[in-house]
């Protein structure tokens, strides 16, 4: 079954589609009994197969879970008219073009609010999505999506939504957030702009668990000019893996960091990493540290620069 509609008046533009349908599947049942064959033009015969299900052997029991199989698919779109208008001076010409009148206002409408939703169910899956662009005293951008199942690795959410501010300045914020049985994130920044300084900061982070990883990776990153121009950035990660089958582990961790200054009298750069790992590969343990640092000065008068580096490793029964 179809529907469709749609439909414009002074407040609002609409349009609508859905789907639904029903299929039954069990056909699939049927034991197939397939004789033995002569491939054509060869000595070659392929074995007999016999009370085959395609229900049973493929896998699609487990999936489906049912062999009465139904979907219904529904869309909505809106855009609602924003009453404000914008105006725009247009002077009037006369074939030797110098204007012969005051000029003429033409007005064009604001931008208004766009929705969106989608949504479609099935008896392994829910899929859901909703998306919107609001111009009101801000200008938001907001959007999710989900799933849910009847397999939890298929279950998700994903998140977003950026902000415009336009007062004082100008804002830009955004925001992401993901969510799923093996995976998990989340992004934040912000941008603003004044006459007089401009801010940004942005923060990631991610967690992966699987059965052989586990993983979690963090970054974030700041950068102001509002006493003197200063940048910092810092990465951390730290993992778990472990694989029986492959005989090896191996955890540990990094973290990097990473520090700007600068005027027109100076201009200073910091910069440190450290690391570290122990596992395992076929029972034998290794194991290994690394530390790094780094500074650069510089003014008008002078310069001066630090470097370090300091490892250490180790193999049992090998390297030291």
């Amino acid at each position: 079954h179809q529907n469709f509609s749609a439909g414009n008046n002074e407040n609002s533009i609409e349009a609508h589609v859905g789907i639904n349908g029903e299929a039954n599947l069990d056909f699939l049942n049927i034991p197939l009994t397939i004789p033995e064959m002569t491939l054509p033009y060869t000595v070659l015969t392929t074995p007999q197969v016999k009370d085959f299900s395609l229900w049973e052997k493929t896998g699609l029991k487990e999936f489906l879970k049912t062999t009465k199989q139904s979907f219904d698919l529904s869309v909505n779109a809106q855009y609602k008219k924003n009453k404000d208008k914008h105006s725009i001076p247009i002077p009037f010409y006369v074939k030797d073009f110098q204007a012969v009148s005051t000029p003429n206002n033409i007005l064009i409408p604001a931008m208004g609010n766009i929705t969106y939703d989608f949504s479609f169910k099935s008896s392994v899956i829910t899929l859901n999505a909703n998306a919107g662009l609001y111009n009101q005293s801000d200008i938001v951008a907001h959007f999710v999506t989900s799933s849910s199942s009847i397999t939890d690795t298929l279950e998700y959410k994903l998140e977003g939504t950026s902000s415009l501010t336009r007062k004082r300045g100008l804002k830009l914020a955004t925001a992401l957030s993901l969510s799923n049985k093996f995976m998990e994130g989340n992004h934040d920044s912000t941008i603003s702009l004044t006459k007089k300084s401009m801010e940004a900061s942005v923060t990631t982070s991610a967690k992966v668990q699987i059965p052989i990883l586990k993983m979690n990776f963090k970054q974030e990153l700041n950068g102001n000019t509002k006493s003197k121009p200063t940048i910092s950035s810092s990465i951390g990660l730290t993992y778990d893996f472990n694989s029986p089958k492959l005989y090896s582990t191996a955890t540990g961790a990094v973290d990097h960091k990473l520090i700007l200054e600068s005027l027109t009298s100076y201009f200073s750069v910091e910069s440190s990493t450290k690391g570290d790992i122990k596992g395992s590969v076929l029972s034998r343990e290794y194991s290994g540290t690394i530390a790094s640092e780094a500074s650069t000065y510089l003014n008008s008068k002078s310069t001066r620069s630090l470097v370090k580096l300091q490892g250490a490793s180790k193999v049992d029964g090998i390297w030291n």
